[in-house]
């Protein structure tokens, strides 16, 4: 089964909806509003996890209200794991842009499509640093009251500037972050936001449990690659080998690598993990 062609339409899906939600508002249609950072669905709030944290951090206040708006976001990762990235993040869609057209442009100008190295091609070392920029703003954002992170959530930022862009008819300064991301990703260091900093991928990516979907290759995972070609690790956009880390915590369940199988040894795992 080819995920591709499902991954990529709920992409656009969620894409579009952020400019949905604001023209349905211009209307005085309310039954949804809000942004990626917190939204309403007919009176249902829902916020980022990463959200909810600073708030508890920065008020002292662990209430009711506050955790049941993360309770949405945390159960779809005790189920799907970190889906959100690999398939709603719209930050995700344009990093995707941002690689195909680099390497669109290395294969005419450059190195001939040579598959390149991440910047922390580590996948431990990844995860230190991207856990270590999460503690390091929830700890700020308690010491000054302000939900810091907020100023670096990529898809909270585009839904935002998506909102002001449909009512106003312009957009803010923070338009130049995501501006500056996707310049980055596409000239010197591409999948760098969601592989070392995002928070939100951070924090979502810790609720799993061993029944959370992932991308399995069987009891005993293969220590070498199944074909000589490993074309799994290859399209990994996290720059894991996923024949042997697909529960690490970075992996997104984009399902590339399974659809990159020619072995067909890889696929979706969990719920029932006596017939992985």
């Amino acid at each position: 089964m080819m995920f591709r062609p499902f991954r990529r339409a709920t992409q656009v899906g969620v894409f579009c909806l952020m400019f949905v939600v604001p023209v349905l508002n211009l209307y005085e249609i309310y039954s949804i509003t809000g942004t990626f950072y917190a939204i309403n669905v007919g009176g249902l709030g829902i916020s980022d996890p990463v959200v909810i944290l600073q708030a508890i951090f920065a008020s002292g206040d662990l209430t009711l209200p506050i955790l049941s708006a993360a309770i949405f976001p945390i159960l779809l990762a005790l189920l799907f794991g970190r889906i959100w990235c690999g398939w709603m993040c719209p930050y995700h869609l344009l990093s995707d842009a941002a690689f195909f057209l680099r390497k669109g442009i290395r294969a005419k100008f450059a190195a001939g499509g040579k598959i390149e190295s991440f910047v922390v091609p580590n996948a431990f070392k990844a995860n230190v640093f991207r856990f270590g920029f999460l503690v390091v703003g929830t700890m700020a954002a308690g010491v000054v009251g302000i939900p810091i992170l907020n100023y670096f959530n990529a898809p909270g930022t585009v839904s935002t500037e998506v909102m002001i862009l449909v009512k106003e008819r312009c957009v803010s300064i923070e338009i130049g972050f995501i501006i500056i991301l996707v310049c980055l990703e596409l000239v010197f260091f591409p999948r760098f936001w969601c592989r070392l900093f995002c928070p939100t991928g951070s924090l979502i990516s810790l609720f799993r449990n061993r029944f959370t979907l992932g991308v399995g290759a069987g009891l005993k995972p293969p220590r070498t690659p199944c074909c000589k070609e490993n074309y799994c690790s290859n399209i990994c956009p996290m720059g894991l080998a996923p024949f042997k880390e697909g529960n690490n915590l970075l992996c997104t369940n984009c399902g590339r690598c399974i659809d990159a199988c020619r072995t067909h040894r890889l696929r979706f795992v969990g719920f029932q993990r006596d017939d992985v």
